[in-house]
């Protein structure tokens, strides 16, 4: 995979004078395996799953295929999973096999805050805990629509909280997420600042929601371009959320951004949210944050996901950790 950049030492200059992102444009890697790969897995996102994942199905059925599907994800091997719960929330706690981590993931899944749970995210986490040598903990949060905001926040502020209790320190600690997790490891942040816990060393989201209304331009003029979300369908999930008005939380668009972690944000260029993650990481860097906005060109929603089965995916995903590397402290 290539990317279409600038010199570090430049980047680094432009974002000490503007306050703007760090941003890098990568293309496909060339070779018939990625494109065949990518073939397969956009048609039959298109046709299995964007199908389901729209108002009016019925979120048993939603839950079912999206739980058949990632049974196909291929998880990596070498790591050890661990049933475990965090006061009454389950979770998995993923270690690599046979070696002691130095540091640990929190990483919350997405799903739209109604789908999804650890086991539908292994191909992401266990390769989190492999490559990176990294304690995972994977929360499966309480999901909506029956339990409304912020039920999702709390669960995962207290698997945060659980790692510290643990003994990790904070500077040996990231949070990651995708989609609504993404969402999700920005608002964990914004929480544990207005708890007065520590912050974490670095922040990865994954195509982040942070436009509740979903009526950004990307939503209305890529729709038919990704290959997975259906703006109604998250739309509804946001209904499903009911969130009191003037939570301090409610709002990403209205937070203050200042004194968070350096974060990477990661978005393919063929997907509804594509807004979203701009504006996240350039809100971040003019109030003075690290931010990174990395650009994946002809890829979908969450494409790291299919890490293990195209190689872009695998490029993307070990890029999150060479990041996280960055900020970890021993």
């Amino acid at each position: 995979m290539s990317a279409v950049t600038i010199p570090r030492q430049d980047e680094d200059l432009a974002h000490a004078l503007d306050r703007e992102p760090i941003v890098r444009h990568f293309l496909p890697p060339t070779g018939v395996g990625e494109a065949l790969s990518a073939g397969f897995l956009r048609g039959t996102l298109k046709a299995l799953l964007k199908p389901v994942l729209r108002k009016g199905i019925p979120l048993s059925v939603q839950r079912g295929v999206l739980h058949g599907l990632s049974l196909t994800m291929l998880p990596a091997g070498g790591v050890d999973i661990q049933q475990v719960k965090i006061g009454l929330v389950p979770a998995e706690r993923i270690k690599p096999r046979g070696l002691k981590p130095m540091h640990a993931v929190l990483y919350l899944h997405g799903g739209a805050f109604c789908t999804g749970s650890p086991r539908s995210h292994r191909s992401l986490t266990t390769r989190f805990a492999r490559y990176a040598q990294a304690e995972v903990l994977v929360p499966d949060y309480r999901r909506i629509p029956e339990h409304v905001f912020p039920a999702q926040i709390e669960d995962c502020v207290a698997a945060y909280r659980s790692l510290l209790q643990d003994g990790w320190r904070p500077e040996q600690i990231s949070i990651a997420g995708d989609s609504a997790g993404g969402t999700l490891t920005l608002q964990v942040c914004l929480a544990a600042r207005l708890q007065g816990l520590p912050m974490p060393s670095s922040m990865v989201m994954m195509s982040p929601a942070v436009d509740m209304s979903l009526n950004s331009r990307s939503a209305r003029e890529r729709a038919h371009r990704d290959p997975l979300i259906n703006v109604s369908w998250g739309q509804q999930a946001i209904g499903w959320l009911e969130v009191p008005p003037g939570h301090p939380l409610a709002h990403p668009q209205e937070a203050d951004l200042a004194g968070l972690p350096p974060m990477l944000v990661q978005v393919g260029e063929d997907e509804v949210l594509f807004d979203d993650s701009e504006w996240l990481a350039r809100g971040a860097a003019r109030q003075g944050g690290h931010a990174e906005l990395e650009i994946y060109l002809k890829r979908w929603h969450v494409f790291p996901i299919h890490a293990g089965l195209l190689p872009s995916a695998t490029a993307a995903l070990r890029r999150q950790i060479d990041f996280m590397r960055q900020h970890w402290q021993v």
